[in-house]
């Protein structure tokens, strides 16, 4: 099986799930469904089976040709659909035509006429939503063709016909093992990914590329930046307005780079509280958990308040840390990643002058041991564990369970807890910072490594077991911090922001969902009549009772389920979080639009997305458009017509997005109502220009969303004037 069938399968298995049956269990259906062991399961044991109709049961057939109701016995392992799943996930397979489609036009921004071969063999390809890196091996395999195609010109040289595909092979193996990154929030993803990678590059010498600093687990859109708030606006003052208060604003960033270091007066975001933080707003689960909603309101009250200028002064002294601290992470990031890196010989590069091999295995220990510090006896927290826990600790109060809202911290806590981790010492408020010594000493100091040797010289040593042994508020911060897996870009990948100032390219197709509470969903695993048949709003309410009396443990369920459905929607509907998603509705591909601009390099970077047109005509979105258009640089646009996303309507609309820095006058190239990407191809000549000069199918009938067509370059303000005398 090629690696895009892989991944195919990998997708569709994504929605799937396996129990073994605790009890005898039938199956139910909506009425005027056929019965299909494709769709989506719902189950009911003997005794709820009444309450469905003899249309909604799902029926097998004897060996005589009988009907018999389909039962999953006491002990069977079942394997279903489970079509929640497939739609809190949006897991869509993107078919190769496509991803060869984005990836292509997102090169032709990247790779000039005048860039020599050499520096493609320096690009890096981020896919920020990667499932089972389809876009990164796309890239991968463009990048390859690329780099030999002009490397024989400039040295005026061919490679042999028979010996091509082997050194395409090796460029490819280049190219995976040294520039691809990825990140998803399935962990089965980077599992199944790094065996596709591997797929597309193997090679005969039998070496197996390592991504241990490339790709990772974590949810692209949750996590904090590295981006900070004047000082000015977090101190109390005399007329001070709420509306002039931090949170009413999008942060600066920190430009990455070398040196890095936050402008002075300024304060780390992640180092301040927001009104969006624990705002649970559900009136069931408020009826439910009344005195934690008084808890959590009174928490938010006093929590979410100007500081002190004693407090605001230990604040900027805490982000003087961070930038020490970040400094430290990146240096030994890049140390470690370049430690771990083998020679690899690429055709037309200069042999090594020694050949370096290391086992995966030993790559793996480095990597625990070392900056991430999560291998097995490793307690000591490195610059990295530091900060990662103080940015988990912000996130943290965004998804912070209702029925731990005794468990949240003061003010005074936060302060004394956030400067413990950065610095190892705790802030007394009311005298001042730094007046107790390091609590955890200086005896484990002999037992570190080098590195841990350096931190305690530096900042002083941090053992984590016995921090969480001491605050176990921490310890949940870190549990909240696995189960939700909040991804710091700018942390994960420090070195790269540092040396490179982010991606070269960007690419992926986001997944196409809103952020909803779904809580018919929910109780309908346990309830299926709730999905099954139309419901109102009381008879919700009865059954939703009902079902929490019934089934044990289905409450707690519920209200995780809510807990994380708001916390998300509160999150990236946080001005602070995605100031130009402001008044629009929450859906998961729009937030990814600002997160990849920011993560592709500022001085050429390009971003190729796959995604809806949606943002193309929201109502409150103009101030988003303003930006995405001094972007843009092509927009494809295509209709479902050919099924090339199957499991969506045939009228669904989606683009081909091609972005790069923002320009003074927007201009992109445009394309409407397509079919095929190969009308993309066929409408453009080497130049990026020209008419179809028509164009047929398989079938030797004219492609009418083809024929005629050309991809027009756009100028937004003659394109204005036309309108105007269109529409006076």
């Amino acid at each position: 099986m090629g690696i895009n069938q892989l991944g195919a399968v990998y997708e569709a298995l994504l929605s799937y799930r396996g129990f073994f049956a605790e009890q005898d269990l039938y199956e139910v259906k909506k009425a005027k469904d056929d019965d299909d062991d494709l769709a989506a399961a719902f189950f009911v044991t003997a005794a709820d089976l009444d309450y469905y109709t003899e249309e909604e049961r799902v029926h097998d057939r004897d060996e005589d040709g009988r009907l018999k109701l389909r039962v999953h016995r006491k002990g069977a392992f079942v394997y279903r659909l489970a079509g929640r799943d497939r739609q809190k996930s949006a897991s869509y397979y993107t078919p190769e035509s496509l991803t060869r489609c984005v990836v292509k036009y997102s090169l032709r921004e990247l790779v000039t006429d005048d860039m020599p071969a050499d520096d493609i063999l320096r690009l890096t390809v981020c896919e920020p939503a990667m499932g089972s890196a389809a876009f990164l091996n796309e890239a991968v395999n463009q990048l390859s063709e690329k780099y030999l195609d002009r490397k024989q010109r400039e040295l005026g040289q061919r490679i042999p016909h028979d010996e091509y595909a082997r050194e395409l092979q090796k460029v490819r193996h280049f190219i995976t093992d040294r520039n691809v990154y990825g990140v998803d929030l399935n962990p089965v993803a980077i599992e199944l990914a790094e065996v596709s990678l591997w797929l597309n590059c193997i090679r005969e010498d039998g070496h197996v590329p390592w991504f241990g600093y490339q790709l990772a687990c974590g949810n692209s859109l949750v996590g904090a930046r590295r981006q900070v708030y004047p000082a000015a606006k977090v101190r109390k003052a005399k007329g001070q307005k709420r509306e002039d208060l931090w949170f009413n604003e999008a942060p600066e960033r920190v430009v990455p780079g070398p040196s890095a270091r936050r402008p002075p007066g300024t304060i780390y975001h992640f180092l301040l509280p927001d009104p969006g933080m624990v705002g649970y707003k559900d009136k069931a689960a408020k009826a439910l958990e009344a005195k934690n909603f008084e808890r959590m309101a009174e928490w938010c009250r006093s929590f979410v308040k100007t500081f002190s200028t004693e407090e605001a002064a230990e604040l900027e002294r805490l982000s003087d840390v961070v930038d020490d601290l970040w400094a430290m992470h990146a240096d030994q990031l890049g140390r470690d990643h370049r430690e771990t890196e083998d020679t690899l010989p690429v055709w037309g590069q200069p042999a090594p002058s020694r050949e370096r091999r290391t086992t995966n295995t030993w790559k793996d220990r480095i990597r625990a041991q070392g900056i991430f510090g999560d291998g097995e006896g490793v307690s000591t927290a490195s610059p990295y564990r530091r900060l990662k826990l103080v940015m988990d600790y912000w996130c943290a109060l965004w998804f912070w369970p209702i029925r731990e809202a005794e468990q949240l911290p003061s003010r005074d806590d936060f302060l004394t807890e956030i400067s413990l981790v950065l610095t190892g010492n705790v802030y007394q408020p009311g005298v001042g910072p730094n007046q107790i010594a390091d609590l955890f000493g200086a005896e484990y100091a002999e037992h570190a490594d080098e590195m841990a040797k350096r931190i305690t010289n530096e900042i002083g040593m941090l053992d984590l077991d016995r921090l969480f042994e001491a605050f176990p508020r921490l310890r949940f911060v870190d549990e909240l911090a696995r189960r939700h897996r909040f991804h710091h870009w700018e942390l994960a990948f420090a070195d790269l922001f540092a040396e490179r100032g982010g991606f070269d390219l960007v690419v992926g197709n986001p997944p196409w969902v809103k952020v909803e509470w779904e809580e018919k969903g929910v109780l309908g695993e346990r309830n299926p009549m709730l999905v099954l048949r139309k419901v109102s709003a009381t008879d919700v309410t009865e059954l939703r009772s009902a079902a929490f009396e019934k089934y044990e443990g289905l409450q707690g369920a519920w209200l995780g389920e809510l807990e994380e459905a708001e916390a998300t929607q509160r999150f990236l509907n946080a001005t602070g979080n995605y100031p130009l998603l402001k008044g629009q509705q929450t859906n998961l591909y729009k937030c990814f639009l600002p997160q990849t601009w920011m993560v592709a390099r500022r001085d050429g970077g390009a971003v190729g997305l796959l995604h809806c047109d949606g943002v193309y005509d929201d109502p409150k979105g103009g101030r988003f458009r303003e930006v995405l258009y001094a972007r843009l640089r092509a927009h494809f646009q295509f209709q479902n017509e050919k099924r090339l996303f199957p499991e969506v309507h045939h009228h669904t609309e989606f683009s081909v997005n091609v972005y790069g820095a923002a320009r003074p006058e927007p201009r992109f190239q445009h394309a409407a109502n397509l079919f095929a990407p190969a009308t993309v191809d066929a409408c453009l000549d080497h130049d990026g220009h020209g008419p179809v000069p028509g164009i047929k199918d398989d079938n030797g009938k004219w492609n009418l969303a083809g024929h005629a067509q050309r991809v027009v370059d756009v100028d937004l303000d003659a394109l204005g004037d036309f309108a105007k005398r269109l529409f006076p």
